[in-house]
């Protein structure tokens, strides 16, 4: 190696080393500060770490899942810190939810069970979760996002409602699961109530393929089921006759068929002539 690629590489290095060290300082100093934060607002919850502790773990959290790992510490303290630390493989989502939504993420987070099923279906998943809390954890393990997102979209009632039909097997009756959970989630709860009063009917398999081609007009309340139902039917069957039809054939036919009407006419008349001269 010579004497100016030697150099090139140890200027090299020393670059590397020192962006390290300015990267790990930058780290360092925003643990300190969040540990200090920490001290000020959670008191003796964290006092029992002592800032040297603290500012070691939080940016041990730091070094591994960035920034907002400092952020969630700060948002939720002591108890998020342990969450995180906690949390395994799902570190990233723990930690990005907790930035985001602070101690009250803490719910989903401090549980593996929730803390999976918001790692594997998203914020909708959260939002469904923190908005109906023990309603929304069996709904989203079965239907998964599809019912994240009807909950995420729908009032504590609906939210009963739409529990109630789950277990009650009505939901799986009606079917077509998934698309009848979007258009709720399209509607909110307007979609919901037509949904809970017009359950026995959407078990029709016809009845809910109309529905879920255009729910609009049966929410606005414009268009009846039946009426959604049966017009469809009635068209397509008086069109299918016409469009089959040979209208030649049907022309030949009907004038055959008047021409034997009057020839049977004109025999009847001559045979009662007939009968009338011989008397």
């Amino acid at each position: 190696m010579n004497a100016v690629l030697k150099r090139f590489v140890l200027v090299s290095a020393i670059g590397g080393l020192s962006s390290s060290f300015a990267f790990a300082g930058a780290k360092t100093q925003a643990a300190k500060e969040a540990a200090e934060y920490v001290l000020r607002k959670f008191g003796k919850d964290a006092a029992a770490e002592g800032a040297e502790k603290l500012t070691v773990r939080i940016e041990s959290l730091a070094l591994k899942y960035g920034d907002d790992a400092v952020l969630a510490v700060r948002k939720g303290g002591p108890r998020a810190l342990r969450a995180i630390e906690k949390s395994g493989r799902y570190g990233p989502s723990a930690t990005a939810l907790l930035s985001r939504q602070g101690d009250k993420a803490l719910w989903i987070v401090e549980n593996p069970r929730r803390l999976k099923l918001f790692a594997a279906y998203g914020d909708e998943a959260a939002e469904a979760m923190l908005k109906h809390k023990g309603l929304a954890e069996p709904l989203v393990s079965a239907f998964e996002k599809p019912a994240a997102r009807a909950l995420a979209a729908v009032d504590g009632q609906n939210a009963r409602r739409l529990s109630m039909l789950a277990e009650s097997g009505e939901l799986a009756k009606i079917g077509r699961t998934d698309a009848l959970l979007d258009t709720i989630a399209r509607y909110g709860n307007r979609g919901m109530d037509f949904v809970w009063k017009n359950k026995k009917a959407l078990a029709v398999g016809a009845v809910l393929t109309a529905f879920l081609a255009d729910p609009q007009p049966f929410i606005d309340g414009t268009a009846e089921l039946a009426d959604g139902f049966a017009r469809p039917v009635v068209e397509t069957i008086g069109g299918e006759v016409a469009r089959r039809a040979d209208w030649t054939w049907i022309g030949v036919t009907a004038t055959a068929a008047i021409g034997a009407y009057f020839a049977l006419r004109f025999l009847v008349r001559e045979r009662l002539r007939a009968a009338r001269q011989r008397t």
